[in-house]
C-alpha cells in the first residue's frame, strides 16, 4: 500500500476495514471493421468533453494490484459525486458508500456512520472529480493512448460501438484505475452514433488481472447533497 494511502487509513480508524461491470450488455461479434482507430479516440475525447453528467462503474477481474477493487458512482462535470468504492483492506473487501461535494469527501464503511474528511486528503486514495476532468479525466486518457487499432463493430448495451486497441498511458489511467503504475493494454467500445465512451478495459501485464469500466447515462440530472 502507498504511503499516501496508509495516511488515509490511519487518519480514519476502523472506517476502512470493520472487526463488473459492462453497462447491462454483452459486446457481440459483428461486422468487419471498417473505421480509423485513431478518429474513433479523437472523436471519442471530443465527445466526452461534452458530458455534464455520467453514470461511472468500475469492476476488477482477477487480482489487480491496486486498492481501489471497484466503483458504482454517479458524477457530476463539476467534481461532485455519489455511490460507493469497494476497496481492498487487509486482504479483505470493504465496501463504503461515498459522496463527494465541494472540497469535502464523506465516507461511511458501515462502521459508525458517515465521516467527513478533505477531498485533498481522501483523493490520494479515489478522486471521483478526476473522472470528467478534461486535464485529469477520460478525455485525456483518450487523448494519450497510443497505438490504436481498429478490432471489431459490436453492440453494447443494444448501442452498435467501435471496439478500438490501444496502450492506455499509466499516468492517465491512474485518474481513473487509482494505483496503477505501469501502462495498460486496453480496449475501449464507442458508440458509433454519438462517439461517447460506453465500455473501457485496461489489462495489466503478467496476468495480474484487468479493470473494466462503463459509462452510462449520460447528462442525467443528479444530485449531489451532503449526507445526514
Amino acid at each position: 500500500m502507498s504511503s499516501r494511502i496508509l495516511v488515509l487509513v490511519l487518519l480514519l480508524p476502523g472506517l476502512l476495514f470493520a472487526g463488473a461491470c459492462d453497462g447491462g450488455g454483452s459486446g457481440e461479434s459483428g461486422k468487419k471493421p471498417d473505421f480509423d482507430a485513431a478518429r474513433v479516440l479523437r472523436e471519442a475525447a471530443q465527445a466526452m468533453g461534452g458530458v455534464r453528467s455520467v453514470a461511472f462503474t468500475m469492476e476488477s477481474e482477477g487480482k489487480t494490484p491496486v486498492v481501489v477493487k471497484g466503483g458504482d458512482l454517479k458524477l457530476l462535470r463539476n467534481g461532485d459525486a455519489t455511490g460507493t468504492l469497494t476497496v481492498e483492506q487487509r486482504g479483505q473487501s470493504v465496501e463504503m458508500k461515498v459522496v463527494a461535494l465541494g472540497q469535502s469527501i464523506y465516507l461511511d464503511a458501515g462502521t459508525g456512520g458517515w465521516r467527513k474528511v478533505p477531498k485533498v486528503l481522501a483523493a490520494t486514495m479515489y478522486d471521483p472529480s478526476a473522472v470528467l476532468d478534461p486535464e485529469r479525466g477520460i478525455v485525456k486518457l483518450l487523448s494519450s493512448a497510443t497505438a490504436p487499432r481498429a478490432e471489431a463493430v459490436e453492440k453494447v448495451g443494444g448501442k452498435e460501438t467501435d471496439r478500438v486497441a490501444a496502450t492506455l498511458p499509466k499516468e492517465q489511467a491512474a485518474a481513473l484505475i487509482p494505483g496503477v503504475d505501469t501502462d495498460l493494454e486496453g480496449q475501449v467500445w464507442v458508440n458509433r452514433s454519438d462517439h461517447r465512451l460506453v465500455k473501457l478495459v485496461g489489462r495489466f501485464p503478467k496476468e495480474k488481472g484487468s479493470v473494466v469500466i462503463s459509462f452510462t447515462e449520460f447528462d442525467a440530472s443528479y444530485t449531489v447533497s451532503a449526507p445526514k
